[in-house]
C-alpha cells in the first residue's frame, strides 16, 4: 500500500513537472514571438564627416500572427529633452514611398549639400529646421514592402489601408515595450500626402485601445 502511494506521488510529481516545463517553454515561445524586434544604432553615415552628433536607432519589428510582416523603422531622438520632448510616429505617403524622404527632404536631421555636389559620392549636411531638434520621431517604412519593410510570405504584400493601419498601431505597440522610456510622452501622428488616409485609422486604434484600457482598470478595481 505505502508503495502504491509513493508510486503515485512520484507520478503527481513528475507530472507537475512536465507541465512546469511546458509552460516555461510556452512562455518563452510567447515572449520572443511577441517582441520579435531588432535594432543598431548607427553612429556614422557615409558623406557625414563626423560622428553623427544625435541618437540614430533603426531596426526591424514583427507584426502579424507570426510576425510575418516585418516592417523597418529609423528612430531620431530629440536632441533637446528626449525624456520630456514629444514622440511622434511619421509615415510618407504613395503609398510605398520610403520614410527616406522624410529623413532627408522634409523634417529629419539631415540634408544633401546640393550646392557642392561634384557627381561622387553626396555629402551630408545638418538640417537646421530639423524637427528632431524638438521632437523624438519614428520613421514607419509602412505599408510592408516599402523601403526595407518586408514579410515572409508572398500573400502578405497585399495590404489594403485598414489592414496596414492595424499592422502600424501593432507597430506601435510593440515599439513602445522595447522602449518603455518613452511611454508617458505626449504622443502625435503625422505623416504626408497618402498617408493622410491611414493615419485616422491609426489614431482610431489607439484611442480604442486607451478605452479598453481604461475599462478594464476599473473593472478591475
Amino acid at each position: 500500500m505505502a508503495a502504491e502511494r509513493a508510486k503515485q506521488k512520484m507520478l503527481k510529481n513528475s507530472r507537475n513537472g512536465f507541465l512546469r516545463v511546458i509552460c516555461l517553454q510556452i512562455f518563452v515561445v510567447l515572449a520572443f514571438s511577441y517582441i520579435a524586434a531588432s535594432k543598431t544604432v548607427v553612429t556614422s553615415l557615409p558623406g557625414f564627416d563626423a560622428e553623427l552628433p544625435f541618437y540614430l536607432e533603426t531596426g526591424y519589428i514583427g507584426v502579424g500572427k507570426i510576425n510575418e510582416s516585418q516592417l523597418f523603422y529609423y528612430f531620431v531622438e530629440s536632441q533637446g529633452s528626449p525624456t520630456l520632448d514629444p514622440l511622434m510616429l511619421w509615415l510618407t505617403g504613395g503609398p510605398g514611398c520610403s520614410v527616406l524622404y522624410a529623413l532627408f527632404y522634409e523634417n529629419g536631421p539631415l540634408a544633401f549639400d546640393y550646392l557642392n555636389y561634384n557627381g561622387s559620392l553626396p555629402s551630408l549636411l545638418l538640417n537646421p529646421f530639423a524637427w528632431t531638434q524638438r521632437i523624438n520621431i519614428i520613421y514607419v517604412d509602412a505599408p510592408v514592402g516599402t523601403g526595407f519593410s518586408y514579410s515572409t510570405t508572398q500573400e502578405n504584400y497585399y495590404v489594403d489601408d485598414i489592414k496596414s493601419a492595424a499592422q502600424t498601431y501593432e507597430f506601435l505597440r510593440k515599439w513602445l515595450f522595447e522602449h518603455p522610456q518613452y511611454l508617458t510622452n505626449q504622443l502625435f501622428i503625422g505623416g504626408d500626402s497618402y498617408s493622410g488616409i491611414p493615419l485616422p485609422i491609426i489614431v482610431q486604434h489607439i484611442l480604442d485601445g486607451i478605452c479598453a484600457w481604461k475599462s478594464k482598470d476599473r473593472f478591475i478595481h
